[in-house]
């Protein structure tokens, strides 16, 4: 939890300071620009890093450091790809006049590979369970993290650039200090002390087909609100949008730690068939989470304007009131974390791909009609609808596949 908490801070640092200090049109390309790296960052989730959490434990338990040295040469190839992806947009951006957005996009695609290798080397970190060894990865990226921004500010040279090199760095850094600990680097080489490729790379697949199309999906209505809004109502209003949600992302980064650390824990569960054990994870961790997350929200409609002078100095005090409605969001993730996990652990990840199927067109249909009338409001009220519907089916799923 505190290697979670560490992890999930600097990212949030990141953001704050940088909604911050640059203007909204320059932190609304910065978070467009992420957020596509996300959207692409979830298909390298459920191809690499689900697979690897899940089968690693219940499969290869007797050859963990030969499996990880494997998924690791796996994960250049996917990596390279994916930043690809990223540039190619930055360039077709850049050549359809929107050079500063299309500059972005390239800069993150230089720095996303680097981002990934210290996500792959975290996870690794907790299927050997020494979730010690990713703390220290953690913390030496949260401190070269916060050192370069504060650097990079008082210099007067902080821009999107500047800001995606520092990550990259950042990153490479401590995935070095982490991927060493773990002997990944020993007889790396060596022909022995690796799985055949191909078959591994067609067991993740086997396993993450059905969340490759939930993964869109599910950006269909967990993201596509903020390029909607980039395009509806400019860059400025997407770096409003997501600037007001990060008081509420704290608890969803909660939400999402809790969920990678019951993972592996669920996945022994079912590989042992221990069924009461894993159903009883799955109701404490959602009841714990939707609890937590109802506590947060409530402080949240209390405090939203003291919150906001604090992280921005009153920058966006005109969108105040956007804080209380972001605070419905982690509500339903914390609700639906037990049971997702639950049914993933189980190998049953086409459940997923039912939940965000159904709510990703609410999503997208639903954010065009009420930005209509509503603006940003609208942006956010749609994704709270989608969201809601979201825990609904995962809840339902659960039940119909553990009764």
């Amino acid at each position: 939890m505190l290697d979670q908490a560490i992890s999930s801070g600097a990212g949030l640092v990141l953001n704050l300071l940088l909604a911050r200090w640059l203007s909204a049109e320059e932190y609304g390309a910065f978070a467009v620009a992420f957020a596509g790296a996300l959207f692409m960052s979830g298909f390298h989730n459920v191809l690499l890093l689900e697979p690897m959490t899940v089968m690693g434990p219940s499969r290869y338990a007797d050859r963990l450091q030969t499996y990880l040295r494997s998924q690791a040469k796996l994960n250049t190839v996917l990596v390279l790809i994916l930043s690809g992806l990223v540039m190619l947009t930055g360039v077709v951006l850049a050549l359809d006049h929107s050079r500063e957005l299309g500059g972005a996009f390239l800069a993150c695609g230089v720095a996303l590979p680097f981002i990934l290798l210290l996500w792959v080397a975290r996870r690794m970190c907790y299927v050997v369970q020494r979730p010690s060894a990713a703390l220290a990865g953690s913390g030496l990226y949260l401190v070269l993290i916060s050192g370069g921004l504060f650097e990079l500010h008082a210099r007067g040279s902080l821009t999107l650039v500047t800001t995606f090199g520092l990550m990259a760095v950042a990153s490479l850094a401590a995935s070095l200090v982490l991927l060493q600990q773990l002997g990944i680097f020993a007889a790396l080489g060596h022909r022995g002390n690796s799985l055949n490729l191909k078959h591994l790379a067609g067991e993740n697949w086997k396993y993450g087909r059905w969340l490759v199309a939930s993964n869109i999906l599910y950006n269909a209505f967990g993201q596509i609100q903020i390029f909607l809004v980039a395009g509806a109502l400019g860059l400025g209003a997407a770096g409003v949008l997501r600037a007001m949600q990060m008081p509420a992302l704290v608890m969803t980064q909660v939400t999402t730690a809790t969920g990678l650390i019951v993972l592996p824990s669920m996945s022994s569960d079912f590989g042992c068939g221990s069924m009461a054990q894993l159903r009883r994870k799955a109701w404490l961790t959602s009841l714990f989470l939707a609890t937590a997350a109802l506590l947060y929200g409530v402080a949240l409609i209390i405090f939203a304007g003291t919150t906001e002078h604090i992280l921005y100095g009153g920058k966006y005090a005109t969108y105040i009131w956007l804080i209380p409605m972001f605070a419905f969001l982690p509500l339903c993730n914390g609700f639906a974390t037990g049971y997702s996990m639950a049914l993933r652990a189980s190998n049953k990840p086409h459940f997923d791909l039912l939940a965000n199927s159904v709510a990703a067109p609410v999503g997208v249909i639903s954010c065009v009609l009420f930005m209509h009338f509503w603006g940003i409001g609208g942006a956010v009220s749609s994704m709270a609808l989608a969201y809601a519907i979201n825990s609904g089916l995962y809840f339902w799923s659960y039940r119909h596949e553990h009764r």
